[in-house]
């Protein structure tokens, strides 16, 4: 039944979507369904404990996520590794005659290795074909679908009756000696001893859905990157940064030299008296301090001006504060290296090879000879303006790390199933995540804050006395920073609960889809090559073309650079119509579909979820967006 060294291949990218261990595949050169069973590896160096936040602050809604191995993430108990060969095994392993619907079953798909691939009952000889279905548990369990024997010939000759061809509700086994009835399809849980109900053909979606993210791999360029303070006090650094309470581009530091720089000035002039006495440190007090302290800010000041400016949500009520301050860090971190580069001395730069180069659209439209020679660019603030874009930037390696980290099945609904882990290739006690990084291009582009909350009074969601000053964009930042509840979006299968973060995060996401469904009629990108990552606290978009083979072909900077103006306008008309209207504008749960702002699940981080066109152009309900 097996074909030896039988191969195929495909791109790494492919492989973390479609071949992860676990999962079922169709191998369709030979007509067969098999398993992933294993994979071929190396490990990656990559930051462990940067990925074990991310993964913790997604496994926390998960029924199990307080068991092991889930518990322990936090500790950095992971080990990152990079799919080089897959190896899968026929699976289910039940087959069924195509003559006489004789059924056999073996416990493993090596049985099957030496098998002529014929019916073994005599006089028959018809063909066996694997019985395509199978059942799956909540806890994560996949089972083929075991014929039922008979009390008085056992498993001599048991036999499929499909009844009802077209419902498997009736399907049964049955002995094809004596024709009794032997069982239905129904099946136990090895694992929890449970019946297990539910049988669904092995193309089903429902049958694995990995839980996959993408991190933005942008790497600490400080040698004490280890003694960062994850967590609350490097959560308030960001957004001391991107509210522009420290000054970064003047003292020559960085941001990880703030986290490391966690001396208090009382203790720092103890040890200064001990050195040089108190009489002369009082009288060189400053540059004392400084001799010892450098130009750095100090953390802990920094992290208490913080404190008293900026309340996350989470901080407020029942809250995940911890979660918070994780999701607050990767979109701060990712935005403000992705767009304003590495600050401080430029020395350090070169002891990283991955970090992304920025570009600012001012950089090119400023420029006489671009304006000369691209014409069209005078249009282009015109344009941003018009779809409520206040920013953009192209940026080159950018620094993708594509991660799966577990599974489950039977439903993605985190409440309603528990997360499973893959196994360690070493049978070590820690996590397992697969992973690929494939540096590529991006375009970024920061949304109009100001217009946002006009949109937001404007459509009854906030009341105009809560707003901040629309012409401070400090303030603007707080106010999205205190507001936007960033911990309930953690995972794209649970329901949004607070109403002024859903409907930011559907506004930020369908303007994302919009403009993401149409880059590719103007950048020569296939249109599942690319994809999105969402910065809702900071209002902000980034698209990046997924590289299959880790390199770019300058689609995003031919997009940005020359191609803008008919993209915003091809993003505002595909957004305004559809097929489907005026059912699909009308639809309560969201004006969105496979014709307007669906794209291919690969490619959406919420798996087309939250989205809501009407929100953009406007219609019974809403003020649109776009008129603001």
């Amino acid at each position: 039944m097996t074909q030896e060294n039988a191969e195929m291949e495909r791109g790494i990218a492919q492989v973390l979507a479609n071949f992860v261990p676990g999962d079922l595949f169709d191998y369709g050169r030979y007509g067969i369904t098999m398993k992933v069973a294993e994979w071929n590896h190396r490990e990656m160096d990559v930051d462990q404990r940067r990925i074990a936040n991310h993964i913790e602050s997604r496994v926390s809604s998960f029924r199990n996520g307080d068991t092991k191995p889930w518990s322990e993430v936090g500790d950095a108990r992971i080990d990152v590794f990079r799919p080089q060969n897959v190896y899968g095994e026929i699976f289910p392993t039940t087959m069924v005659c195509k003559r006489c619907d004789h059924v056999e079953y073996r416990d493993s798909a090596g049985s099957f290795r030496h098998s002529n691939g014929r019916c073994p009952l005599s006089g028959c000889g018809g063909q066996l074909q694997q019985l395509s279905f199978v059942s799956t548990h909540e806890c994560g369990e996949v089972f083929t679908i075991k014929p039922a024997g008979c009390d008085s010939h056992g498993y001599d000759d048991v036999r499929l009756n499909r009844g009802v061809p077209e419902d498997m509700r009736t399907w049964s086994f049955e002995c094809g000696i004596c024709h009794q009835r032997t069982g239905d399809l129904q099946v136990y849980c090895d694992r929890c001893n449970e019946p297990v109900s539910g049988i669904q053909p092995t193309n089903s979606g429902s049958v694995f859905y990995s839980q996959r993210e993408v991190i933005i791999d942008i790497p600490h360029v400080n040698i004490k990157e280890n003694e960062i303070p994850y967590g609350e006090k490097w959560a308030r650094i960001l957004m001391a940064a991107h509210l522009g309470d420290v000054d970064l581009d003047s003292s020559g530091v960085t941001l990880e030299d703030i986290a490391v720089n966690d001396k208090s000035e009382e203790d720092v002039l103890e040890g200064l008296y001990d050195e040089f006495g108190k009489e002369w440190v009082e009288e060189n007090k400053e540059q004392a301090l400084k001799l010892k302290m450098g130009d750095s800010p100090n953390l802990g000041a920094v992290v208490s001006q913080n404190r008293d400016r900026v309340r996350l949500p989470a901080e407020r009520g029942d809250g995940d504060a911890s979660a918070a301050y994780t999701a607050v860090s990767h979109e701060l971190f990712t935005f403000l290296r992705s767009t304003r580069g590495y600050e401080g001395d430029s020395m350090r730069e070169s002891v990283q090879d991955r970090h992304p180069t920025p570009r600012a659209l001012s950089e090119f439209t400023d420029n006489p000879e671009f304006r000369e020679k691209y014409p069209q660019s005078k249009l282009y603030r015109e344009k941003l303006k018009r779809a409520n874009i206040s920013n953009a930037w192209v940026v080159d390696n950018f620094p993708l790390l594509n991660t799966v980290f577990g599974y489950t099945r039977a439903s993605p609904d985190a409440s309603e199933t528990s997360l499973r882990a893959f196994e360690h290739p070493y049978n070590l006690d820690a996590l397992t995540v697969w992973g690929d990084r494939s540096p590529s291009e991006a375009i970024i582009l920061e949304l109009d804050r100001a217009a946002i909350v006009k949109w937001l009074v404007k459509n009854g969601y906030l009341d105009e006395t809560d707003t901040p000053d629309l012409d401070n964009e400090s303030d603007l930042k707080q106010w999205f920073l205190s507001n936007f509840d960033n911990t309930e979006i953690q995972n794209p299968f649970t329901p949004i609960e607070d109403e002024l973060t859903e409907v930011i995060y559907q506004l930020i996401h369908s303007s994302s889809h919009a403009l993401m469904s149409t880059a590719s009629e103007q950048c020569g990108l296939d249109t599942d090559s690319i994809s999105e990552l969402v910065l809702p606290t900071v209002s902000a978009i980034i698209l990046y073309a997924q590289s299959m083979e880790h390199f770019a072909l300058g689609g995003m900077f031919t997009l940005l650079k020359t191609r803008l103006h008919p993209w915003i306008d091809d993003a505002i008309e595909h957004a305004s119509q559809c097929i489907y209207d005026p059912a699909c504008l009308d639809d309560e749960e969201g004006a969105a579909c496979h014709a307007c702002l669906h794209v291919s699940e690969f490619t959406c981080e919420f798996y087309n979820g939250a989205l809501d066109r009407e929100l953009l152009v406007g219609g019974e309900d809403h003020t649109p967006f776009w008129d603001i």
